[in-house]
């Protein structure tokens, strides 16, 4: 069975061009016998194929992920990337913005981890509070009220 595709026409967005092609690819054509034992749900591996060109500059890259569904066309598994990598970009955008984590020299041993991880989970608890603040102006609120630090904890 041939694999099915989706894809191939340019996007231009924030000074970028960028086109995606997914593949699908049935698991019991492609692995071993040894590797569907250990994996029983696997049933399709999904090849994600991105060139990208910014300026002159252009890149080329392939992404592999893995799926117990059968039965879904190429461009929902090409939907599902694209918007697993808006939802992390997202995220780090708010990291530096909200944290400069970007601007941190923290560099030796498991410190660069635990502070990710804090402030991860600082994002979180910001991002959960309602009220009409800025996820920067809510850190920095809390930072002075400790009264407000306490409503966002508890």
């Amino acid at each position: 069975m041939p694999p099915k595709t989706s894809g191939g026409e340019w996007e231009y967005e924030r000074g970028r061009y960028e086109v995606r092609r997914c593949s699908i690819l049935s698991a019991e054509q492609v692995l071993s016998e040894e590797n569907l034992k250990q994996w029983t749900a696997l049933k399709t591996i999904v090849k994600i194929e991105a060139m990208r060109m910014i300026g002159e500059k252009q890149s080329h890259e392939i992404r592999y992920y893995i799926s117990d569904e059968q039965s879904q066309p190429a461009a929902y598994y090409n939907a599902l990337a694209r918007g697993h990598w808006g939802i992390e970009n997202h995220l780090h955008w708010h990291l530096d913005v909200t944290f400069r984590e970007d601007a941190c020299r923290v560099r030796k041993g498991y410190a660069p981890e635990n502070l990710s991880t804090m402030r991860k989970f600082a994002l979180q608890i910001l991002k959960e509070h309602d009220d009409k603040l800025s996820l920067k102006k809510r850190k920095v609120r809390a930072a002075y009220d400790v009264q407000y630090l306490k409503e966002l904890i508890l």
